[in-house]
């Protein structure tokens, strides 16, 4: 029998767990990475019915509190970590957030970065938001970036509806272009809703 996402679950976020605390930050971003495609994989697996978590005897949508529990590292990763980590981080995220904006819905069956599966989505957008406020302008764009991935659920917060606008009409050219994913995202999605 094939493993289902709630079977692994935990071990993918007790792997990345070990690898953010280690010293090593090439070792942080390979397993960010490598947690990223396990993502992926996981977001084309359909829905597990009760009858599976029955079966390995798991809790029902433990999967999901690990998933959101793996989404909370990856943010705590991005705001301690180096660049490397910070654009690793960028990188699964905009990947996943590619993944959901897909024609073909049918291969993604779930979304993982829409609000109704990110139980926890105000603690990650005031930590992501932190690390706005306290970093310079390469690091403010990528936390754009980061917001434009989060949109759906990014474009309900004031706090960062306001400074999308705000960096629109920044100064500095860089936090201007990174926050092109950001803005424009969002904007399409206050229109088509």
């Amino acid at each position: 029998m094939e493993k289902v996402s709630a079977t692994f679950a935990m071990d993918c976020s007790i792997k990345l767990e070990k690898a953010l605390r280690s010293k090593n930050p090439v070792k942080a971003v390979e397993a960010i990475l490598e947690t990223g495609e396990k993502l992926k994989q996981w977001s084309k697996e359909p829905e597990s019915a009760i009858a599976v978590y029955n079966l390995f005897d798991l809790v029902h949508e433990e999967d999901k509190l690990f998933y959101n529990t793996i989404l909370l590292r990856l943010v705590d990763a991005f705001c301690f970590g180096d660049k490397l980590v910070m654009v690793a981080v960028v990188r699964v995220f905009m990947s996943m957030f590619k993944l959901s904006r897909r024609k073909n819905r049918s291969e993604c069956v779930t979304l993982f970065l829409c609000k109704d599966r990110v139980y926890n989505h105000l603690e990650i957008l005031k930590r992501v938001k932190s690390v706005y406020d306290k970093g310079e302008s390469e690091v403010k764009g990528l936390a754009l970036v980061l917001f434009g991935c989060l949109r759906d659920f990014a474009s309900e917060f004031a706090p960062v509806r306001y400074l999308i606008f705000t960096s629109m009409v920044s100064s500095d050219d860089l936090e201007v272009k990174r926050d092109h994913l950001s803005s424009f995202s969002m904007f399409f999605a206050w229109y088509v809703n």
